[in-house]
């Protein structure tokens, strides 16, 4: 294996719940991932006995604690999907599936040996990779972070139960990195394969936001009550234009464990949690209040909107953040340079509340070939509207998520919400 870490020769790869399944046709490539470590810890506990100054033994108390941490620019939407956060604001919050049992995942980290060539097909990936596989993962924490000038970064950390790491060897796949969590035995069925799907639309080519934010990328829709002494946003009515915006977030979980097992058969998380948005922004004027009016009403909460804009000009991501209560406020002013201002507020987070993300639709289930109907499924914001359109001349065909063709043809699926499209694969049809 090289020691130079190249975009050709590296993947991360995420499986879908639960963890402890054959991954083959579930498994996907995470988008535009820049840093990738995995560390872990034993559990260790040793023991001394009467009349001995040295220790007399050791005993593994339960599992090792597996971390995975992941640094991306964000696309479209896609990783934050795979992980397990629903992307479809309108219906349902942003940690909707938190609660859900059985939300472990399986993640690969893929290296190439350095072969010069792009795998075309299965038998490219063996002998040619080596795969360290992260079992039974859950999301901890994510970081969203964006400003004028950069692309928007995310930081993700996660937990799991297991490692291991393989050479690829078997055109038949390797044995998946999950333990059964209902008797913590590692599976001798279960495998994963490395298709070449897994690599492909995985560039930057599919980001429906710029690679880098433009000064009126960033629109923060103001809430009405936003009349706390400070700077004025710059913008247009109740639109305002930030500079930057984080958005972060921890989940504490607590493991559950049975008699006779040193891995957990669950991982709980403990709601609400606790989010935490900082936004600055360049500022036109003073507006009035006192803070004595913002201590002493502490009832007052916001509900902010952001929209990120894509190229056109369009909303391509949009996050919404509820209930949000101002923790501080700062003012900066030099001669020759813009007055500008930095807020942070903190905001309550479950399954139901707190925060919303809404992303342009994401295909999740791709068309098959062959002869009879076709059908495709996208998440995303909804409502979500489905067009067919025949390949050979991209006239449209048909309406709705099926499809049953009348000739012989090839065909493809473009998913429309108003945050944008997604384009499922060309398949084959026969009569």
């Amino acid at each position: 294996m090289r020691n130079r870490i190249t975009y050709g020769q590296s993947l991360v790869l995420c499986s879908q719940p639960p963890a402890f399944q054959t991954n083959t046709t579930n498994v996907s490539g995470l988008k535009r991932i820049q840093d990738v470590s995995v560390d872990f810890s034993f559990a260790r506990e040793r023991y001394k006995q009467v009349g001995s100054e040295d220790f007399v033994g050791d005993v593994h108390l339960r599992n090792a604690d597996v971390r995975l941490n992941l640094n991306y620019y964000y696309s479209n939407g896609t990783n934050e999907a795979l992980m397990g956060l629903n992307v479809d604001g309108t219906n349902g919050h942003a940690l909707k599936y938190v609660k859900k049992q059985n939300q472990d995942r399986n993640y690969y980290v893929l290296h190439g040996t350095g072969e010069n060539f792009e795998p075309s097909n299965e038998d490219d990936f063996v002998n040619y990779y080596n795969v360290m596989g992260i079992g039974n993962a859950f999301i901890d924490s994510y970081s969203f972070s964006a400003a004028v000038g950069n692309p928007i970064g995310v930081q993700t950390n996660l937990s799991a139960y297991n490692m291991q790491l393989d050479d690829y060897n078997d055109s038949n796949g390797e044995y998946i990195p999950a333990v059964n969590p209902s008797n913590g035995t590692i599976s001798t069925t279960h495998k994963y394969k490395i298709l070449t799907g897994n690599i492909t639309n995985t560039t930057n080519l599919d980001g429906y936001i710029d690679a880098a934010l433009s000064p009126t990328e960033i629109q923060l829709v103001l809430p009405s009550n936003m009349n706390v002494p400070g700077l004025e946003f710059t913008g247009d009515g109740q639109m305002g234009h930030l500079q930057s915006l984080e958005l972060a977030f921890n989940i504490d979980r607590n493991d559950l464990y049975g008699f006779g097992s040193m891995y957990p058969y669950g991982r709980r998380a403990i709601l609400p949690v606790l989010g935490s948005l900082n936004f600055s922004a360049v500022a036109s004027e003073f507006t009035t209040g006192t803070l004595h009016t913002i201590i002493n009403s502490g009832e007052r909460e916001f509900d902010f909107t952001f929209n990120f804009l894509n190229c056109s000009g369009q909303t391509g991501l949009q996050l919404v953040v509820e209930k949000a209560k101002m923790d501080s406020q700062s003012f900066r002013e030099s001669i020759g340079d813009n007055a500008a201002m930095d807020v942070a507020f903190s905001f309550p987070m479950s399954s139901t509340t707190g925060f919303r993300m809404s992303t342009p639709p994401l295909i999740i289930d791709e068309p098959e070939g062959s002869a009879g109907a076709m059908y495709t499924t996208a998440t995303g914001k909804t409502p979500i509207t489905y067009k067919w359109f025949d390949a050979s001349d991209d006239s449209q065909v048909a309406t709705g998520q099926s499809y049953d063709p009348t000739g012989e043809g090839d065909y493809y699926c473009v998913a429309y919400n108003d945050l944008g499209s997604g384009i499922s694969k060309t398949v084959h049809a026969t009569t």
